[in-house]
């Protein structure tokens, strides 16, 4: 329970009064008033005995449905607790806060959130062509000039974040896809399927089915989701790998030294990468670059959070905060809504198939 001075009375959530038993509740004797002045709704209160060290007492608690644990000034009275130090009988409790913006100030993992785009220091991918595979080299796509700057800007950043690298010939080749993203800015892709995808040996590692995730998930009531920058960009590729992805654009040739989105082994691999890290955590899953972690409380939950964390340090990743969700009790995952009760599909997801007309002769049927 949080020691409450300014409270007059001491207060569970109807959730733990069902946890220690449902003691029998009779009318609450008094009414109550939240620190807003809005009037405090309590199911009753039940007589107890009360320990706090070597001191015991009967007493009055009082249930509410809000999610409340309050020790307030009549315990601190009926135990004597005003005449001690509260150190002699509380522990201080320190937790991850509730959301990104504060999560990013903790000092041990400041660098995680830092910008710029590092990379993982533990792994590396190897891509394995087909024995019959033959070189394909593509030309260039055109981009429209209103493009160009932008198109220009982001291959700027990705040379200087060392994610490509200007080369002057190569026996394989791409054309590139540019693609807006949602916060605006502009992803730029090779279109490997024009050649290099059917070359290539498929990476036999396979994505978790939802249910599984959601298994792992089924005893947490908070949930945090965690979101890496780039995260394909993150992975080195081995040396000798690096040839068969390079890109053609309007300014030459570029080899991709980070596994790039596009190429058909990069789901496949970078789940293995994600999976190898945070193997052996509690109620941790994992889907592609969306890390989701849950506890039974807040206590259990902030622990899973913290080695999370560790992990992400240890392995060199970076984090977006701006799609990093903390403490919730309730998130949005791969199409279904997580909470306590369990999951459920997404409303926004099947809003069209539920509003759809019922079919009113074959060919509306059809």
């Amino acid at each position: 329970m949080m020691v409450d001075t300014g409270a007059k009375i001491t207060i569970i959530s109807e959730r733990n009064w069902q946890r220690i038993g449902r003691p029998m509740l009779r009318q609450a004797s008094i009414k109550a008033k939240s620190a807003t002045g809005n009037c405090l709704e309590l199911l009753g209160e039940f007589q107890c005995m009360l320990t706090i060290g070597q001191r015991s007492e009967e007493g009055a608690v009082r249930v509410t449905k809000e999610d409340l644990m309050l020790l307030g000034k009549d315990v601190m009275e009926l135990l004597g607790l005003w005449d001690v130090p509260l150190t002699c009988v509380c522990n201080k409790v320190t937790d991850v806060t509730t959301n990104s913006q504060e999560v990013t100030k903790l000092e041990e993992y400041k660098d995680l959130f830092s910008h710029g785009l590092e990379h993982c220091t533990k792994m590396k991918v190897s891509l394995e062509l087909k024995d019959d595979a033959i070189p394909v080299f593509r030309p260039k796509r055109p981009v429209s000039y209103a493009m160009l700057p932008a198109v220009d800007e982001e291959l700027n950043r990705l040379e200087k974040e060392g994610i490509i690298s200007r080369v002057n010939y190569s026996a394989w080749a791409a054309p590139i896809v540019v693609v807006r993203k949602a916060n605006g800015s502009l992803r730029i892709c090779g279109d490997y399927s024009t050649g290099l995808n059917n070359a290539l040996r498929p990476y036999e590692y396979p994505l978790p089915l939802p249910q599984d995730i959601f298994a792992n998930l089924a005893n947490s009531t908070i949930f945090s989701q965690i979101d890496l920058t780039d995260a394909f960009l993150q992975i080195e590729v081995d040396e000798e790998c690096r040839e068969l992805l390079t890109v053609n654009t309007h300014r030459g040739l570029y080899s991709y030294n980070r596994l790039p989105p596009g190429v058909k082994v990069a789901p496949g691999a970078f789940q293995q990468v994600m999976e190898t890290m945070l193997v052996g955590l509690k109620d941790v899953a994992v889907y592609l670059d969306d890390i989701v972690i849950g506890g039974a409380d807040t206590v259990a939950h902030n622990k899973n959070i913290r080695a999370v964390l560790d992990k992400l340090k240890e392995y060199g990743f970076r984090i977006r905060p701006e799609k990093c969700n903390f403490m919730q009790q309730q998130i949005r995952y791969l199409g279904h809504i997580l909470d306590r009760n369990g999951f459920r599909p997404d409303l926004a997801k099947i809003e069209a198939i539920t509003k759809m007309p019922s079919p009113k002769q074959p060919s509306e049927l059809r």
